[in-house]
């Protein structure tokens, strides 16, 4: 039965409700009344009294959208959990054993402050309180003893939207965090920020469009990020900015995208290792490293230093970009070592799912450094949380809710082993696509600013202050076996390599600015991240091949038919092109039957619509003779266009005259020789008959 209080409240121990409903007021008769919920829009992260026992203040501020003249609102508090695994079951509903309800308020009773309904109780440790009481007596199973730090640690807290018979119409679980002093041994939360956006390439349209642009909702979110972190440099984060997305904000121009980019400014000037050096886009460093293909990982990284460079431009060099942290979303197989080797990297966090299941006591697992055990060598590494990452893409609906079911559970991990005798940490890191919704990340901010229970810290903080095999944890632990669906086949490489040696040699080939062939390398990078599947990798790859063809084929060799008149002759080749480009080339020349006296190759400036070289040819003969003309890089490595002229010649040689009059020579000799011998036999004839 639904509790209801008749007694007048105290200024310490006040219920005030403050209220914005959606569609409040009488219906439509004709439109379909809408589903009633309830939504968190700020609570008290924590609790913690002046002194031992004193009385502390918590409030709770929610919406009810949808919810129907007549409703009330009402709190149910539940008794503390023991154990992170009985924190979980909370998430699904089941809260454990209730130790307080507080008497529902209707709505219609209530003013309206603000944005939603802040209800607000007074927490009492050690009591026993009557239930309708809006101060609420804080207490365990077999409850907890003021001042030895029993009553510290996690309640699971229900808002409940009522209708007026009491049905229940909406519910949300939240958690009261108590903690009756500041502990001497807090968690130490390290959380990953990536600043970026989902990788996508957009089939149709120009090479300028294939990586389509930030969305304007994606930029507010991440400005709001950036200023959010940078108003609050207590709140120690490391921001994980990809390359990518970095260049596009800079190359927009707009208020929003500078506002993002001098927020990230103000995080790294903060303190050391608050920006970690990411690739262009997420890739699978140990997939590029198996694959063969070390060019890809010099190319995913390379471009860090001019995409950071207006961020971090003339800040002291304790503040510039760390590299020695690869931050990966898995699966990790052993070829990552080669990989650090190349980036430089000597710490690796991984997600704890690629790891065997630990076996030591206290659940520690997870929250101490340990060394990876990867074959012939090891790491230095942390696993991820993947549990509390979920957390940052679990209730788009509800942002603050999950934010505070966040905050709630790092208190959960802290208050399992409170007195740990060496520091304990864990490791947060959103999905690298995460749009960072400013109501989740200003609650989370808030919550972590002056935790008593949890302390923050960077990746190289965390690494300095967890000490691996603290609180007997394993100081060594191994992969666990399964199959990479992110593995780069030999078909896969062979396609990555052949589009790196063309768009190396393209570049060569480039005067002036090379935009269009900056447009394909990002183009190439972004067609290798771990976020495509196989197929859109694949499409990515042939993307790149048709635009570079496209660029390729507004360059031609205009094919005719020319004419010599003499044996040795200069000849025009002339080459069109359409291209927004000036070209350096080289122009390789190869006939059968002519002969170039000032060779076969020569470069040649492609800088006009119109382009001609003239070249001098010597024919060997007369006729038809064909003419290949080939345009490539200078290198020789990319085609950038073939084709064959016909060269006629008219002209006789001065071989082919001698050879003439050798032949009439020995021709008329010839006859000559053969006329006398015939007279000759004629005349003995006529003189043996006269005889």
């Amino acid at each position: 039965m639904v509790l209801r209080s008749a007694r007048c409240l105290s200024a310490v121990a006040v219920l005030s409700v403050v209220v914005t409903l959606g569609g409040w007021g009488p219906a439509s008769a004709t439109a379909a009344a809408p589903t009633p919920s309830v939504v968190l829009v700020a609570q008290s992260a924590t609790v913690t009294p002046a002194a031992p026992g004193d009385p502390a203040a918590f409030q709770i501020t929610v919406r009810a959208p949808g919810a129907p003249a007549g409703s009330e609102l009402g709190l149910v508090f539940y008794e503390k959990l023991t154990s992170r695994s009985a924190f979980d079951q909370t998430l699904s509903g089941r809260s454990g054993n209730v130790m307080q309800e507080v008497a529902p308020e209707p709505l219609t009773s209530l003013r309206p402050v603000a944005s939603g309904l802040q209800l607000a109780v007074t927490v009492v440790a050690g009591t026993a309180e009557p239930n309708g009481s809006t101060t609420v007596g804080l207490r365990g199973h077999g409850g907890c003893a003021v001042g030895a730090g029993d009553c510290s640690g996690v309640y699971p807290v229900g808002v409940e939207l009522l209708s007026p018979e009491g049905t229940l119409l909406s519910r949300l679980t939240t958690y009261l965090v108590y903690a009756e002093a500041r502990s001497a041994r807090p968690l130490v939360f390290s959380w990953v920020v990536p600043v970026g956006a989902p990788v996508h390439i957009r089939a149709g349209g120009t090479l300028a469009e294939a990586i389509p642009s930030l969305g304007t909702s994606r930029v507010r979110d991440l400005a709001a990020l950036a200023q959010t972190l940078a108003s609050n440099p207590s709140v120690q984060v490391t921001v994980a900015p990809s390359l990518s997305t970095l260049q596009r904000l800079e190359a927009s121009h707009t208020t929003a995208a500078h506002s993002i980019l001098n927020g990230l400014r103000t995080v790294a000037g903060s303190g050391p290792g608050r920006l970690l050096t990411q690739p262009y886009v997420p890739v699978n460093l140990a997939s590029l490293a198996a694959a063969g293909i070390p060019a890809e990982i010099e190319g995913q990284t390379q471009p860090a230093t001019n995409i950071l460079a207006p961020i971090v431009s003339g800040l002291p060099s304790a503040d510039q970009p760390s590299h020695a942290t690869w931050v990966t979303d898995g699966p990790v197989t052993p070829a990552i070592v080669m990989g650090l080797t190349q980036v430089r990297s000597e710490n690796l966090v991984l997600p704890d799912t690629d790891l065997t299941s630990a076996t030591e006591e206290y659940h520690a697992s997870w929250s101490q450094p340990f060394s990876l055990d990867l074959g012939h060598t090891s790491v230095r590494s942390a696993a991820i949380d993947t549990h509390l990452s979920t957390y940052f893409t679990a209730l788009p609906a509800d942002p603050v809710l999950a934010a505070n079911q966040l905050l709630a559970e790092l208190a959960m991990i802290q208050s399992e082993l409170p007195n740990a005798p060496d520091p304990r940490g864990v490791v947060a890191v959103p999905p690298a696509s995460w749009d960072p919704k400013p109501q989740f990340v200003s609650a989370l901010v808030n919550g972590l600013t002056n935790n008593p229970v949890v302390s923050t810290a960077t990746l190289n903080g965390f690494f300095a202050s967890v000490p691996a095999g603290g609180n007997q944890a394993e100081t060594t632990r191994h992969l666990a076996s399964g199959t990479n669906n992110q593995r780069i086949g030999r078909a896969e490489a062979a396609v990555i390599v052949r589009a790196r040696s063309q768009i190396d040699a393209f570049s060569s080939s480039i005067l002036g600015s090379p935009g269009v062939a900056n447009q394909l390398e990002d183009l190439l990078l972004t067609a290798e991240s771990n976020q495509l599947r196989q197929r859109a990798q694949l499409a990515g790859l042939a993307a790149f091949g048709r635009y570079l063809a496209q660029e390729l084929g507004s360059i031609k060799v205009v094919t005719s038919s020319v004419t010599l008149t003499a044996q040795t002759a200069s000849i025009p080749i002339t080459i069109d092109s359409n291209a927004d480009l000036h070209l350096t080339t080289l122009l390789t020349l190869s006939s059968p039957k002519l002969v170039f006296p000032e060779g076969s190759t020569r470069t040649v400036r492609v800088d006009h619509p119109t382009n001609s070289v003239q070249v001098e040819v010597r024919a060997r003969t007369t006729g038809d003779l064909p003419l290949t003309v080939t345009l490539t890089s200078p290198g020789g490595a990319l085609v950038i266009a073939h084709d064959r002229l016909t060269v006629r010649s008219t002209a006789t040689s001065v071989v082919g005259i001698v050879l003439t009059l050798v032949a009439a020579v020995v021709l008329t000799g010839w006859w000559a020789r053969t006329l006398w011998k015939g007279r000759r036999r004629r005349a003995r004839s006529a003189h043996g008959t006269s005889a």
